[in-house]
């Protein structure tokens, strides 16, 4: 009788409190190490993302080039070539869909880094009279003025002018010198970048097997109730993510391709450098406009200055072409396109693309939209689901086409919701 008041009983309840305490403490110390000892933590921090990023690039390669697979297997091998057999439709639709990509992209580079070089050639040649056709402006303006004291200005831009021509000299002729100097960088480079490709084929291959993989452990893990919450906002994440990657390919393809033929079209009315640099120009404002808001800028102000190697006129010609596609973008195809994939207000985006620019350059910039937008979707589902136990209706103002088209979401069964999240 006593040994049984002595055995050891096992308490749910008690090892659920534990488990809590543990997690805590951890919680805790990680949050006071990154506090106290910042230094030493981001250099860790640094070291971990660095040894993953060829797993994190795979990521991202696979939720690029996804659509392209997709559509692919259903448009392409299903519908025309009538391929039964899903597994053999799926390895066609990668195999061709990575030979298509990593052929553009070959080609690509093979035009655009001679063009490139070619301009900065041109650019190296051009600076002096640039320079002299300033300084020239200054010194009548000083005998127009002289009380206007021009000098430093005067100074600051022959020193620029003169190192900065250095530096472009410098770095067209020491490029291939620099690149052998490298050479363990890019092969770091290289090696990396085939790791992430493989990657990215076994997660496109095995999609639907780690989709459900990952779903059996959260309702192995967790009661019902709380694992089909849990499911769901793992299945609206990767929505929002899907919904931000897909619609802003496509956008900037459509962006990409009205640039160079429009480019080409004012070419035709004898404006210099339109024809020389259609190509590269669009490609640069192709994929800048991946970011949004700010993306524009990033690409059209480069480009402006590119096409100014040529002439003034050919460089403010650009800009107003430039700023008519943005606003053809903003206000008619990315709204098509989009809709409300993120779901997000402009300030949001800006804050985001902000806070993703400060922690991780231009990758943070392209991926603070959508994290954020995860973010902003998960707590607007927890508002509306308290709202909800606490029977007060306080409705989001959202205009009516997006309103009707979250309608029509809502009534689609939950079958064709889990086969969309699949795919």
């Amino acid at each position: 009788m006593d040994n049984k008041k002595n055995k050891f009983e096992v308490n749910s309840r008690y090892f659920t409190i534990a488990i809590y305490c543990i997690v805590s403490v951890f919680i805790m110390a990680v949050l006071v190490r990154a506090v106290f000892f910042w230094e030493s933590t981001s250099a860790t921090l640094n070291a971990f993302l660095s040894a993953m990023s060829p797993f994190l690039i795979g990521i991202l390669i696979a939720f690029l080039i996804n659509p392209l697979v997709s559509w692919m297997r259903k448009k392409v091998f299903k519908k025309f070539f009538h391929i039964k057999n899903d597994a053999l439709n799926r390895m066609l639709a990668i195999f061709v869909s990575y030979g298509i990509v990593l052929s553009a992209t070959a080609l690509g580079l093979t035009v655009l880094i001679p063009e490139l070089i070619d301009s900065l050639n041109q650019l190296l040649e051009k600076m002096p009279s640039w320079a002299n056709s300033i300084m020239d402006f200054l010194n009548r303006l000083s005998e127009k003025y002289p009380d206007l004291d021009l000098k430093y200005i005067q100074d600051t831009i022959t020193s620029a002018d003169s190192t900065l021509q250095s530096f472009l000299s410098d770095f067209i002729k020491n490029i291939t010198t620099t690149i052998v100097v490298t050479g363990v960088t890019v092969i770091k480079f290289v090696f990396n970048l085939i790791v992430a490709i493989i990657v990215s084929c076994y997660l496109l291959i095995d999609k639907k097997m780690q989709i459900r993989g990952i779903k059996r452990i959260v309702f192995a893990t967790f009661k019902y109730e709380r694992a089909n919450k849990i499911w769901n906002i793992i299945k609206r994440s990767l929505r929002i993510f899907m919904d931000f990657f897909d619609g802003k390919m496509i956008d900037s393809l459509i962006i990409g391709i009205l640039t160079f033929i429009s480019m080409i079209i004012i070419s035709l009315f004898n404006v210099s450098g339109f024809a020389e640099c259609a190509l590269l120009v669009s490609i640069i404002v192709c994929i800048t406009n991946m970011i949004p808001y700010f993306g524009p800028f990033l690409g059209g102000i480069p480009s402006a200055l590119l096409l100014c190697i040529y002439s003034l006129q050919s460089g403010l010609i650009f800009g107003i072409l430039i700023i008519v596609i943005q606003q053809l973008d903003g206000n008619v195809i990315g709204p098509k396109i989009l809709g409300d994939s993120t779901g997000m207000r402009p300030l949001w985006i800006i804050f985001a693309i902000t806070l993703g620019g400060w922690l991780a350059g231009v990758p943070g910039m392209l991926l603070g939209v959508p994290c954020v937008a995860v973010i902003t979707g998960l707590m607007e589902d927890h508002v509306n689901e308290k709202l909800a136990e606490k029977n007060i209706n306080l409705p989001v103002i959202k205009n009516e086409k997006v309103r009707k088209g979250k309608d029509k979401d809502k009534n689609k069964n939950n079958n064709k919701e889990e086969t969309k999240s699949e795919d």
